[in-house]
């Protein structure tokens, strides 16, 4: 079973600095959530029956 791995969002400049930390599988994945998170758009996920997101 799989792992997800931290990923950290960070805030563009010449300093960046981080916005938040986002949980995932894949870069490709992250990169979808984080987008749209600061989109503002709804996030849905899938969920095991034991709660942990895939």
């Amino acid at each position: 079973m799989q792992t997800p791995k931290p990923f950290a969002i960070l805030r563009p400049g010449q300093n960046p600095t981080p916005l938040f930390v986002i949980h995932a599988y894949s870069i490709e994945q992250a990169r979808t959530v984080a987008a749209a998170m600061v989109a503002g758009e709804t996030i849905v996920l899938p969920v095991t029956r034991d709660g942990a997101g895939r």
